[in-house]
């Protein structure tokens, strides 16, 4: 009973250890890590790309956002691999006028742009969790691309900020 029983549990988990792994989730995290000479509103910590089938979901961690200070980060999302052809998505928040979020098409190699129609873009500043969230569809990044690289940068036109290495990842 007891090699049956043995045999049985054998013989199920090499069946388990067979069967093809699920489709990996699309989802990547770039561990930044605090620079203490950056403004903390401007020291990208962590960023998290779920490349979903219907949207790219970025959440981006900051040292430390306050409500009182002006902030922004913009992501490249590169859609065509080989290429630097892609889009930025961009998020800036005002004490004044609140939160603007949109897609840029890039017009230079330093994150400037120019915002374009994108229904459906959202952005969401969590000055609680020093978080930021963004959201855009794929339908506006028009790509049948299998996978895109990733940029995350933040600071104000003379003032640098922080910014990440680039890393790819497929699409869900």
């Amino acid at each position: 009973m007891r090699t049956l029983l043995l045999t049985s549990f054998v013989t199920l988990l090499a069946g388990l250890l067979a069967l093809p792994a699920p489709a990996g989730a699309a989802v990547k995290v770039i561990d930044d890590g605090a620079e203490p000479a950056l403004p903390a509103r401007m020291d990208i910590l962590r960023v998290k790309i779920d490349n979903r089938a219907d949207r790219v979901v970025l959440k981006l961690t900051f040292r430390g956002l306050d409500k009182a200070r002006k902030a922004q980060t913009k992501v490249f999302i590169g859609t065509r691999p080989g290429t630097d052809e892609g889009f930025i998505a961009y998020s800036g928040y005002r004490p004044r006028t609140g939160a603007v979020t949109q897609l840029w098409e890039p017009t230079d190699q330093e994150f400037g742009g120019t915002p374009i129609e994108c229904s459906g873009i959202r952005g969401k500043w969590r000055f609680d969790r020093d978080r930021v969230r963004i959201v855009v569809p794929q339908a506006c990044l028009d790509s049948t691309a299998p996978r895109y690289r990733f940029k995350a940068v933040a600071g104000f036109y003379k003032t640098k900020g922080d910014w990440t290495d680039f890393v790819g990842v497929k699409r869900g």
